[in-house]
């Protein structure tokens, strides 16, 4: 009878302990409107002057980032990784939008991104025959501005990265990672890092009030700022919202110090850049396809 009862305890303690996190997993999307989809996000044809695309900011297929380090000039945000975007609640570093197909429509017009505006997208949309085409097949109304969007949003949903060795490990493998990134997985729960960077993504879904002494010049009237997700982090630099640290060591460093008040020593540092690494998923099955 205690054996059970030990047994129980242990399995409890478990649980416990993983809670806060769960396996990333495929989300059901339309693959049709995912395919039109990626066509829409790779064609620079649809920038004002040609020259760039959703792609160019959010690359896929640079070190399966989902962002791009060299579309960053000084002083400029940071663009998020698109990948497992679809996996969050919030969207940009204010957190200013709650939906995804919203996050689209802002990406389109926003003058720091595609730069465009409801009717010139759909003109430059309508001017492409294929695009006339696959629309009239996949939406009974053809071309219109709220189904670009769609169509971008459903491709969003096809680029999550899933399958990492820290979902496996959740899940009941206990030799899916190695013993120092158990040692950086337990670091991070100790010193606070669980707080806001949880759920199926590690962060992307809550705020945090981050000090006006720690705001950038750029963002003096904005403290709350989304937590972003840790999913793929390693390949994902430069970091914080402005690109201000390339080196990933060096920003756990400072999240450690600033964050949490915790100065981390170089074996702790080492321990949670381990277990950073085995957030890494396999590449999306759409990004294979065209």
């Amino acid at each position: 009878m205690k054996g059970v009862i030990l047994c129980l305890f242990i399995i409890t303690i478990s649980f416990c302990k993983y809670e806060s996190y769960k396996p990333l997993t495929v989300v059901k999307y339309n693959e049709e409107k995912a395919l039109l989809g990626k066509k829409l996000f790779f064609d620079k044809r649809l920038s004002p002057n040609e020259n760039y695309s959703c792609q160019t900011c959010h690359n896929l297929y640079w070190n399966l980032s989902g962002s791009n380090q060299d579309s960053m000039e000084k002083g400029t945000l940071n663009p998020p990784t698109i990948l497992n975007a679809a996996a969050n609640y919030l969207f940009y570093s204010d957190a200013k939008i709650s939906n995804l197909k919203d996050q689209v429509k802002e990406s389109i017009t926003s003058r720091i991104e595609l730069n465009s505006d409801n009717d010139k997208i759909v003109d430059s949309v309508n001017n492409i025959s294929e695009y006339k085409i696959l629309f009239k097949k996949i939406y009974n109304d053809g071309i219109n501005f709220d189904n670009i969007a769609d169509a971008i949003a459903e491709f969003e949903k096809a680029v999550l990265s899933v399958d990492s060795p820290f979902d496996r490990f959740i899940s009941g493998d206990n030799n899916a990672i190695d013993d120092s990134a158990k040692k950086g997985f337990e670091i991070f729960n100790n010193i606070g890092c669980a707080a806001c960077h949880n759920g199926r993504n590690l962060g992307g879904n809550l705020t945090q009030d981050i000090g006006r002494e720690r705001i950038s010049a750029l963002d003096t009237s904005k403290r709350l700022r989304r937590v972003p997700s840790l999913r793929n982090i390693t390949k994902t630099a430069p970091y914080l919202s402005h690109g201000e640290i390339n080196d990933l060591k060096e920003a756990i460093s400072f999240i450690g110090n600033y964050q949490l008040g915790y100065v981390l020593s170089k074996d702790e540092i080492d321990a949670l850049y381990s277990f950073f690494l085995t957030l890494n998923g396999k590449k999306p099955r759409i990004l294979n396809e065209y």
